[in-house]
């Protein structure tokens, strides 16, 4: 079972002012469809325990999506944040595994 859900991280952005999507739970169930619904380029990364973005990056121009993002082995969270030469409007729209 999965729930869409829409985002709006705080633009412009910096990979410091990120916005978590998910959990120590549900963060290795990865995220489905994720789409840019918003006029800035958006960015998504894993991030660890440690609080450092992972290698795992999608980056989704406007309009563009993909069928799943999943973060990298070890990730505690998957985070979202907007382009930073960006002074419009973000959005992600995305499934959510939920149990």
């Amino acid at each position: 079972m999965v729930e869409r859900t829409s985002v709006n991280p705080p633009c412009p952005g910096t990979r410091q002012n990120f916005v978590r999507l998910s959990n120590e739970f549900t963060t290795p169930f990865g995220i489905g469809h994720p789409a840019n619904t918003g006029e800035c380029k958006l960015f998504l990364h894993g991030l660890d325990e440690n609080g450092e973005l992972t290698d795992a990056q999608l980056v989704l121009a406007p309009g563009d999506s993909a069928n799943w993002f999943q973060a990298s082995p070890g990730s505690v969270s998957i985070v979202l944040s907007c382009s930073s030469d960006c002074g419009g409007f973000g959005e992600l729209s995305f499934d959510l595994p939920v149990a």
